[in-house]
């Protein structure tokens, strides 16, 4: 008969498992419409795309700090209200870029100490359809691969409680390897997906957790060898 801990650790872990199963689920019908929306956006024609009109607006430029990257920019009378960094935003040539897809002619009117007043305008069917595309297929792309990755590491995560489901001890050589692989494979999503503080405190408590249990099946293998 088996230990109430055990039947405890058994339940949660079918738990478990079956919610990293719909979790995978979900994502791998995320990465094929990804895929999918790859593709429509791919196929559309650069011509039929349509962008017409005039954008202009009024802003005082505030440099609060000097020796900081960042700029706020509020409108006189169009409600402009943004802070954006010049790196992404560049001002030169009396125009403004917008990340190579448009960009607006600025004229400055006014100065007074850290503060300018511009008038900005510009030509929307000037816009860079294909840049769009680009950058439309880029961030799909990004997304196809962050669903992807986290339905590996549910995947992963689904072999683990799988074996806690159906386990007599939870301290068994099977499962101290597939708490390795899902500690590492947390480390993997980090380093695909972008450093992330939570997901690296929980990849290196798996991988503690994993040598506490290869300690624990040690002790175990001790115990059956004694009696």
């Amino acid at each position: 008969m088996k230990n109430s801990n055990v039947k405890t650790v058994n339940g949660i872990g079918k738990a478990c498992r079956i919610i990293c199963t719909i979790g995978m689920m979900i994502c791998i019908i995320g990465s094929v419409l990804s895929l999918v929306g790859i593709g429509i956006v791919a196929a559309i024609p650069t011509d039929i795309i349509k962008i017409s009109g005039n954008a202009g607006a009024d802003v005082t430029l505030t440099i609060d700090d000097p020796d900081s990257d960042f700029f706020s920019v509020t409108g006189n009378n169009h409600g402009l209200n943004i802070t954006f960094n010049d790196k992404d935003f560049d001002i030169s040539n009396d125009k403004i870029d917008f990340d190579g897809i448009w960009s607006m002619d600025v004229e400055e009117v006014s100065e007074d100490g850290n503060t300018a007043t511009y008038k900005l305008s510009g030509d929307l069917s000037e816009v860079d359809k294909k840049a769009i595309k680009r950058k439309a297929v880029i961030s799909i792309l990004e997304a196809f691969f962050s669903v992807t990755a986290t339905a590996v590491v549910l995947f992963i995560a689904k072999n683990l409680f799988n074996e806690f489901a159906v386990c007599e001890t939870p301290f068994t050589d099977a499962i101290v390897k597939k708490m390795k692989v899902l500690g590492w494979s947390f480390v993997g999503y980090a380093a695909l997906i972008g450093l992330n503080l939570t997901v690296v405190v929980a990849a290196l408590a798996v991988l503690m957790l994993a040598y506490v249990f290869a300690h624990g099946v040690e002790l175990q293998k001790q115990s059956d060898e004694t009696i």
